[in-house]
């Protein structure tokens, strides 16, 4: 499938670290061969459903992807969300067992590229160099998207509140290398992703602020003194 031009014009824009090293033209081509297609998704809808066969792997060009497990209780359980030039999918896309076990969606107004892992792994008889550059790439991301699996373990692992949000913002300020945090959740988003209730979470905010730990104006926080200070003895 071609890309227009208008289309090539916006991978190149959003800088994505999958095509990073490659100039517009190379993009353009190898686009081509990849089966590459861009949609748009509102809101709030469903980029991949659970049980869905996945045949794409998807990069997110603008927006927000969340990844989301419904318990048998039908609770969901909100597991990590993907940025700009973050990739999703590509687990079951891997796997010979191809339905998808978790639920992707839209978690703003956003835009996915799609294209086929098996034509990245398995490139052309050429060799070509930015074929390999393109793997590279890949495997680049396939490391990063492991990470913050395990983040996000070593988060929710914390055994109290309290631990989990301060371990959450300051893996946010070590990203961001500042103490003035901007981060893409509100209340009962965060709440979701630190596995928490929204009252419990504002509870503890306001006494993590009433404390002097931090500060913070919607989805602005600002660590006002070394986190580890702020942990129970116990869990330093």
């Amino acid at each position: 499938m071609r890309l227009k031009e208008e289309e090539i014009a916006e991978i190149c824009e959003a800088e994505i670290p999958l095509f990073a090293g490659l100039d517009s033209g190379k993009i353009g081509a190898l686009a081509g061969h990849l089966d590459s297609h861009i949609s748009s998704f509102k809101k709030g809808s469903h980029i991949i459903m659970e049980e869905e066969n996945v045949k794409f792997i998807g990069i997110v060009l603008s927006g927000r992807v969340d990844m989301i497990r419904e318990d048998v209780r039908g609770n969901k359980i909100f597991i990590i969300y993907m940025r700009k030039g973050e990739l999703f999918g590509e687990t079951f896309n891997i796997m010979k067992q191809t339905a998808s076990r978790v639920t992707f969606c839209a978690a703003e107004d956003t835009r996915v590229i799609f294209l086929s892992l098996n034509r990245i792994l398995h490139p052309c008889s050429n060799q070509c160099v930015f074929h390999v550059n393109l793997a590279n790439n890949l495997y680049d991301l396939l490391g990063q998207k492991n990470m913050q699996l395990i983040e996000k373990i070593e988060i929710v692992s914390k055994p109290d509140l309290r631990s989990k949000i301060l371990s959450y913002l300051s893996l946010q300020a070590e990203k961001q290398n500042t103490r003035y945090i901007e981060i893409p959740l509100n209340r009962e988003e965060m709440a979701e992703y630190l596995c928490a209730n929204r009252s419990s979470l504002s509870r503890e905010l306001a006494l993590l602020k009433q404390d002097g730990i931090l500060d913070f104006h919607k989805n602005t926080f600002i660590l006002l003194r070394n986190p580890l200070h702020a942990f129970p003895a116990q869990y330093q």
